[in-house]
Formats: structure tokens, sequence, C-alpha cells
């Protein structure tokens, strides 16, 4: 049985944070992050960044991280979206704290064994602990190592499927896709995490806000 060690990252781990950067590169294709970015959000605390490890001498793996998204973070996660798929009110303006299960990558030799599990699991309860609502797009361009399937697991719903979701980002250049390259047209499913209201007594449904109560979610 493969074991592994799941290690979050500090705003001291420089290498760490640039050797997780070569291998998501390698896998999901240039531009998923840069290393200051990378540390500015680990100082601010809104970034959980995951490693994983395995193997004597130990050997990288895996990447996950997920994130509590302020105004600008938000502003760019919606912009591609068609208009009203999600509100456009500003966290700072609405009082919602929005969570984003952001980037996942598993090495090839790692995969179908639970680690991608482990790591959508640990970043589910960070975002659960910490955010009123939050959300996830899993890339849909083949079936092999999506990742909706351990998201539904885990309690993530299917909200709408988002078309040429990438396409701006890797048509400026600022991201490549691993399937298309430089102008990615791969459909994204965009999935809700239930988060209930804090305080709210167990075993009843939450009363969640008006806008979230107005999502049409599609069938499991």
């Amino acid at each position: 049985m493969t074991t592994w060690a799941i290690t979050e990252l500090g705003p001291g781990d420089w290498q760490a944070v640039a050797d997780a950067g070569h291998l998501t590169d390698a896998i999901l294709g240039r531009g998923a992050f840069t290393v200051e970015q990378v540390l500015e959000d680990l100082r601010n605390g809104n970034l959980l960044f995951l490693t994983a490890n395995a193997g004597k001498p130990p050997v990288l793996v895996g990447v996950a991280t997920a994130r509590v998204l302020d105004d600008d973070g938000y502003r760019e996660f919606i912009a591609p979206m068609p208009p009203g798929t999600l509100p456009a009110a500003l966290p700072s303006a609405s009082g919602r704290r929005i969570g984003r299960l952001h980037t996942s990558a598993v090495t090839a030799a790692m995969r179908g064994r639970g680690l991608g599990s482990a790591l959508a699991a640990h970043r589910t309860e960070w975002l659960r602990e910490r955010c009123s609502e939050a959300y996830a797009i899993s890339w849909l361009h083949y079936r092999q190592g999506r990742s909706e399937g351990l998201l539904r697991a885990l309690g993530w719903q299917p909200v709408t499927i988002l078309h040429d979701y990438w396409l701006q980002v890797t048509t400026t250049g600022d991201q490549s896709c691993p399937q298309c390259g430089c102008l990615c047209h791969c459909p994204g499913l965009l999935l809700r995490l239930p988060i209930p209201e804090l305080g709210h007594p167990p075993g009843q449904p939450a009363k969640w806000s008006e806008w979230s109560e107005r999502i049409s979610y599609l069938p499991v």
C-alpha cells in the first residue's frame, strides 16, 4: 500500500512552494500560481497550501490549494462566467466569506490511490471552518482524473457547466492548458459546497442567503 505525508506549508517555505510550482506547471500547464503571490497569501492567512510526499527519500507527488477570496480574487473568479451565474456583489460589500477549492495536481503514478481524495477532504474541511460559501470548478476535458466524483462524495453539489472558462487567461498568455495549449476551450463544472449558517441547529436545513436559494443545481 502506498503511503504519503501531507504537509501544510507556511510563509517561510519558499523552496517547497517553488518545487510545488514546477510540479503544477508540468501537470496543469503554466501559470497556476506564482511563488511571491503564494507567500503573500500565506502571510495573510487566506490560503491553504498542501504538498504530499511519498517514498524514501521523500518525493513530491501532489499539490493542492484552497483560499478565501478577497474582492479582487472573487472578481477574477466570476469574470469568465455568464452574467448571473453567481452574484456580482463583492465579499466586502455583502458580508459573504467566499472560499474556493483551487489548484489540485497529483502525479500520474499516484492517481487512483486515494491521495486526491485525501487532499480534497483536507481542503473541504478547511473551507467549511472559514467560509459562508465555497465553490470549485472541475475540469471536464476527459473523464480520467476528473475531480467531480470525489467532490460529490464530500458533499459538493454541481451547479452548472461553464464553457470556455479558461479561454481568456490562456489567450493573454497568463496560463496554459495541458490539453489545448495556449487557447483553452475545455468546459468546467461549477460546484458549490453547502455550508450551514454558523450556530444553526444540527439536523435541520440551514437557511442560506437569498441568492443561494435561487441557485438551480444540476441533477446528481
